[in-house]
């Protein structure tokens, strides 16, 4: 992780889970890391504990599902660090909802997060990329195995509206590719697709039906490989999931 030493990272939801596990490995390896949230006291007080390590963490507040907020964001990051190198879109949210019992709004609220605002967040990071010239930087889309493929049954909480974002998400990365490629840029897009994963979501569940389930780090780890690769190999897609997973 060496080249990316100095360099600044943009890491969604970074206050739990995923997020949370990346940010201390990329701080503890040297890089800037603006990690958000919509509650930021969290990463306050883990930038409090990461003082000590090479790189630096700086906590901002951001709803995603507020373009307000997003843009402000990164005119944060312009005028303080430059610009972005990697953005990391982790940050997801479910609503325990069906196709029959779900009010349109938790579908919007679900959309505005996983999809949306990701996008939003995307094309802005883009944008700014191109303004300070960087061409050999990488978005990292984390999605889902139920983002792949429709599963016929689902033995753990997602519903039908975190299922169906996570399948426009799958759709915008190949397209974001496709359309990277015929601008001829170097730009690297990939996708991490976990299946099960211990985080806040899926605590309580856990607690009351016990699965073999991924840890953070597991996934953390599969993100760090995929950064590491040389600038003209890209792992496009990368699933992980626990041995035996019927997904």
């Amino acid at each position: 992780m060496e080249r990316w030493s100095d360099k600044v990272a943009l890491i969604t939801g970074a206050n739990s889970g995923i997020g949370k596990c990346l940010t201390e490995c990329l701080v503890g390896k040297g890089m800037k890391v603006v990690g958000i949230a919509r509650r930021v006291d969290k990463i306050k007080a883990l930038a409090e504990e990461l003082k000590s390590k090479p790189g630096k963490l700086f906590p901002l507040q951001c709803d995603l599902s507020n373009q307000t907020d997003i843009l402000r964001v990164l005119e944060w990051i312009e005028k303080n660090l430059g610009s972005v190198d990697i953005l990391i879109n982790n940050a997801a949210i479910n609503i325990d909802i069906t196709l029959q019992t779900g009010e349109m709004e938790d579908w919007k609220k679900i959309f505005d997060v996983n999809f949306l605002g990701l996008t939003c967040m995307t094309k802005e990071v883009l944008k700014l990329m191109k303004k300070k010239g960087i061409d050999n930087g990488v978005i990292v889309n984390i999605n889902d195995v139920c983002g792949l493929q429709v599963p016929i049954s689902c033995d753990r909480p997602v519903s039908p509206a975190y299922i169906s974002s996570k399948f426009a998400l799958t759709a915008l990365t190949k397209c974001l590719r496709y359309e990277l490629a015929q601008l001829e840029s170097n730009i690297k897009v990939i996708s991490i697709s976990p299946g099960l994963v211990e985080t806040e979501m899926t605590a309580q569940w856990l607690k009351e039906n016990p699965h073999l389930a991924l840890k953070p780090k597991d996934v953390s780890d599969c993100i760090l490989f995929a950064l590491q690769t040389p600038d003209t190999v890209l792992i496009k897609d990368l699933v992980v999931t626990p041995i035996r997973e019927m997904m």
